[in-house]
C-alpha cells in the first residue's frame, strides 16, 4: 500500500495508483455488465407496469415542479 503522508497524495490516488491495466479493465467491464442488468430490469419493471410508471412520473414532475417554483 502506499503511504499517503510521504506521498502527499490524497487517499484516492492512493488506491488508484496500485490498480494494474488490467484490473481497471475488469472494473469496467463489470461495471458495463452491472449499468447494462440494472437497465434491463427497469426496462422490464416498466413494460409490466406502465400505469404506475407513469403516475410516479407525474407525481414526481408534480413535486419538482412545486419545489422550482417557489
Amino acid at each position: 500500500m502506499v503511504d499517503v503522508e510521504k506521498s502527499g497524495n490524497g487517499f484516492g490516488a492512493g488506491l488508484l495508483g496500485d490498480l494494474s491495466t488490467q484490473d481497471a479493465q475488469r472494473i469496467v467491464e463489470q461495471t458495463k455488465v452491472a449499468v447494462d442488468q440494472a437497465m434491463d430490469q427497469a426496462s422490464e419493471f416498466i413494460r409490466e407496469r406502465p400505469i404506475v410508471c407513469l403516475a410516479g412520473a407525474l407525481a414526481l414532475g408534480y413535486i419538482i415542479g412545486k419545489i422550482v417554483s417557489r
